[in-house]
């Protein structure tokens, strides 16, 4: 029989998955039920249940979260954030949320996500700071909020988007598509220009009899 493990973090109590009825064996932090303190009834039945356990991350997986967020994706990412996904990396689990941030950082892991009621995200994205002024590029980790370059302030922006593989898949498979629909549509122009031919022949031969 397949478990699946599902790692939950705050977006999906709040907005309402109860791990008590759902189908795999949950996981969160306890960071995450500290969270969720409005979702305790629900957090409590499915501790009885059997249903939700509670587990923290590794130490070192944790790290390599926190140095992503910062030095590579840009994305804000609370401790209990951080926690999540590095608990969903060591269990190789599904993580479900609705944090965008937290879709980002995940894709980078090869961490499947699920969202909960909103759309997930398309694709990955990379945060910096850009000087309003001269336009320099900072990272987020930039520790003032002001170019050392012109003095002007520096807003937190989207550099770079990248498709996600499924994306990718799903255009390649649309473009498939396209040849195909394409490809039959000549074959067929060409099988009922066919079908017009000899349909005239047959009509041409039946004159000649009829004379």
């Amino acid at each position: 029989m397949v478990v699946f493990l599902k790692i939950l973090d705050a977006s999906s109590f709040i907005h309402g998955y109860n791990p008590s009825i759902e189908e795999g064996i949950h996981y969160a932090t306890r960071g995450i039920i500290d969270e969720v303190i409005t979702k305790s009834e629900v957090v409590e039945l499915s501790i009885e249940y059997g249903k939700l356990k509670i587990r923290e991350p590794e130490p070192e997986t944790v790290e390599k979260v926190r140095k992503m967020a910062i030095d590579i994706t840009g994305d804000t990412l609370s401790k209990n954030d951080i926690e999540i996904l590095a608990l969903a990396i060591d269990l190789n689990g599904v993580l479900y949320t609705d944090d965008y941030g937290l879709q980002n950082v995940s894709e980078r892991f090869n961490i499947k996500t699920e969202n909960i009621i909103f759309e997930g995200i398309n694709g990955r994205v990379v945060w910096k700071l850009i000087c309003k002024g001269c336009k320099k590029m900072y990272d987020l980790n930039y520790n003032d909020d002001i170019c050392d370059v012109c003095g002007s302030p520096l807003n937190r922006k989207i550099v770079n988007r990248i498709k996600s593989n499924k994306q990718k898949t799903n255009k390649k498979r649309n473009n498939k598509r396209g040849k195909n629909y394409k490809k039959n549509k000549t074959v067929n122009k060409n099988n009922n220009s066919n079908n017009s031919n000899n349909t005239n022949n047959n009509l041409n031969n039946n004159e000649i009899k009829f004379i």
